[in-house]
């Protein structure tokens, strides 16, 4: 028994551990509820467009014996 660690030990150790965990856990969470400061946004002239587009019809499917068939149809609401 003369190399086992004595009982001080082992206590001052689960001590340190427990210290550094919770010294740990504090500064993480001091710095999340922190944060990064907001930055703002680059200054955009205001700007207009225009984006269209057409529908055209389905065409007719196409069947193949090697390949299946996939359509959909979009309703108008």
């Amino acid at each position: 028994m003369e190399n086992d660690i004595s009982r001080n030990t082992i206590f001052v150790l689960v001590i340190l551990t427990l210290l550094i965990s919770i010294l740990g856990t504090w500064t993480v969470l001091s710095q999340i509820t922190s944060g990064p400061a907001p930055q703002q946004p680059p200054h955009v002239a205001s700007q207009s467009g225009e984006v269209s587009f057409t529908l055209q019809a389905p065409p007719q499917p196409q069947t193949s014996s090697d390949k299946g068939v996939v359509g959909f149809i979009i309703k108008k609401p």
